[in-house]
């Protein structure tokens, strides 16, 4: 082994410890950096299932002149299936096997419940005029029922074990439980009836101090 002569370049403890200093450092600012990658990616992943429910959600209602799907709330009482099973087979998944869509679509890679519906239909679109809710006996079943599509919430992320959301019963933000309207840095995604999505933090949708209510069709605005 070459020993090191006089005047030969050498690392001293110094400069070893200056060396890990640095390297520490950097990893320390890049660490944090790898981390909000992910939270983008997985956000923006979010974002798409939302944008695919909102494709299959359009077909489904194309077909149907304009019907929206059921959900749990009120598919079994009509003799139908919930929108998880019949929107499958319109997301390219035999309808028996919706299930696998609890590892794809039907699932935000935030929400730390493993093999759940992540998202929720909003239940305006299925009430009845026999229901109790504000603005009845009107209904909005139909995408011809809605006044603003744009500006109207279909779907959001849920945290409940529920596939759909009940706005009908808030009366104030404190009731807005069921809504992972946190999921993303303090925002959440929504589907908006017309198909387009958009993140945003809960008092941009929902604010009765301020009359914001973007999930009643007729207040949504």
């Amino acid at each position: 082994m070459k020993r090191l002569q006089n005047g030969d370049a050498g690392f001293t403890l110094i400069e070893l410890l200056i060396t890990v200093s640095i390297i520490v450092l950097l990893a320390g600012l890049l660490v944090p950096a790898l981390k909000s990658a992910r939270a983008t990616a997985r956000a923006a992943q979010c974002a798409s299932n939302m944008r695919q429910l909102g494709v299959a959600v359009t077909l489904y209602s194309t077909e149907r002149e304009g019907l929206f799907p059921r959900s749990q709330h009120s598919a079994f009482s009509h003799g139908e299936y919930a929108w998880p099973r019949t929107l499958a087979p319109l997301l390219g998944v035999v309808e028996t096997q919706w299930t696998n869509l609890l590892r794809g679509i039907y699932h935000c890679p935030d929400d730390a419940r493993p093999q759940t519906v992540s998202y929720g239909v909003n239940v305006y679109f299925e009430l009845g005029p026999e229901d109790d809710y504000t603005g009845k006996p009107a209904t909005w079943r139909y995408r011809s029922d809605v006044p603003l599509p744009a500006r109207t919430i279909l779907f959001a992320e849920n945290r409940s074990s529920a596939d759909h959301i009940m706005p009908n019963y808030w009366a104030g933000l404190s009731d807005v439980g069921d809504v992972a309207h946190d999921r993303h840095r303090g925002s959440a995604h929504y589907l908006f009836v017309d198909g387009h999505v958009d993140r945003h933090k809960l008092v941009e949708i929902y604010n009765p101090a301020n009359e914001v209510d973007q999930w009643h069709p007729l207040r949504a605005k």
